[in-house]
């Protein structure tokens, strides 16, 4: 039976009470005071909401040190606590700082990643998100990361910004695997900038032009690594670090670690034309016994870098690539197949299935397709000539 608890009451009950004696309050459910050898306790016991209907016994503290007014507001904050389901007794975890979850990801995903990609990541935890990065996530409110954005917008441009904010929703959601966090505030506060994707294909038009540029280009080796990118579609990156032993007795050329949408190595086969002049390129650079096709001694890396517009090639590396899959487009290769080259990502469940090893004679018809608009513009007359 309950007892209507005063304080006067409790304060008597350690002398009155035997050993072993429960008297539980009538003014709180669950609530009672436990009579121990020297000393008295308030606990409570109740259900936890969580479908299991487990009855748990929680200490709030000694008589002689809580006063039974602060029992009963205890009480009340631990049955609340029980209604959501919740055990008060399990510890509650440590939510880490965006600087720790970015530490965490990249220790244990980094070697997932290609090293620009991990670069990236890096420069924009220290660099755009420097910021948040000793805040706990589940305290990086919606208001705090939409003022971000438009303060990164306002500095870094439309698509900086975006690119900040995925890598924080990014991290964020790998936090939310490990920890209980409210909803992604990247994903509820922010509206992303539009991106308009960069028309960089060089046109039908402009094409006898880039051809009369190539050839004129004094340093052979670099016009290599040009045409790569031109004739396959390669990446800036993948192009300068081609090695020999990549390129077998066929032409396939192994692209050992790509950044594109298949994080593991793809293989490709080259145009005639193209591995033709890569002889030329191997017959210049032979004295250098380097094992790159683009060799570079002033490098400290041994090959090729900074492929980018010069005066007499205004071109950006990545406008071969544009231009590439435009021109395949155009020589009739279906999208499926202009993914293959590429390396792209491809989101259609059967494409899972494909062999590409089994695909190399078709990839090469298709790759000669290419070669040969292309090329077809090498002939035609510019208005410089």
């Amino acid at each position: 039976m309950a007892t209507k608890l005063t304080q006067s009451v409790v304060d008597k009950i350690r002398h009155d009470q035997e050993p072993g004696k429960q008297i539980y309050d009538a003014a709180v459910s669950g609530l009672r005071i436990v009579v121990g050898k020297n000393s008295a306790s308030y606990k409570l016991v109740g259900r936890i909401n969580d479908g299991t209907d487990r009855y748990i016994s929680l200490l709030i503290g000694r008589t002689d040190e809580v006063s039974l007014k602060s029992a009963r507001e205890r009480a009340h904050e631990l049955r609340t606590i029980l209604r959501r389901g919740e055990d008060p007794r399990a510890p509650k975890a440590t939510i880490p700082t965006l600087k720790e979850v970015a530490d965490a990801y990249f220790a244990t995903r980094g070697q997932e990643l290609s090293t620009r990609t991990l670069a990236w990541y890096k420069a924009k935890v220290d660099g755009s998100l420097s910021t948040l990065k000793k805040i706990p996530v589940d305290r990086i409110d919606r208001a705090t990361v939409r003022a971000l954005h438009e303060k990164l917008t306002r500095k870094a441009g439309p698509c900086g910004a975006n690119g900040a904010m995925r890598v924080l929703k990014l991290l964020i959601n790998d936090a939310a695997r490990t920890h209980d966090l409210p909803p992604n505030p990247v994903t509820r506060g922010v509206r992303m900038n539009q991106e308009r994707p960069r028309d960089w294909a060089i046109g039908p038009d402009d094409m006898p032009l880039l051809w009369q540029q190539l050839d004129d280009l004094e340093d052979r080796v670099r016009r290599g690594c040009w045409l790569v990118m031109l004739l396959t579609g390669l990446r800036r990156g993948d192009a300068q670090t081609m090695k020999w032993e990549h390129l077998d007795q066929d032409g396939v050329l192994s692209v050992p670690s790509p950044k594109g949408g298949e994080a593991k190595a793809f293989k490709m086969p080259l145009p005639r034309l193209l591995i033709q002049e890569l002889g030329e390129v191997r017959d210049l650079t032979r004295p250098l016994e380097s094992p790159f096709v683009f060799p570079s001694t002033g490098a400290i890396s041994g090959h090729i870098e900074n492929m980018s517009r010069t005066k007499g090639f205004p071109y950006a590396p990545h406008m071969m690539r544009h231009t590439y899959r435009t021109h395949a487009m155009e020589a009739g290769v279906d999208f499926q197949t202009v993914t293959l080259l590429l390396n792209h990502a491809n989101p259609h469940v059967s494409f899972n299935y494909v062999t590409r090893a089994h695909l190399l004679g078709h990839m090469r018809e298709a790759q000669e397709e290419v070669c040969a608009r292309l090329i077809s513009f090498r002939c035609k007359p510019t208005d410089n000539r």
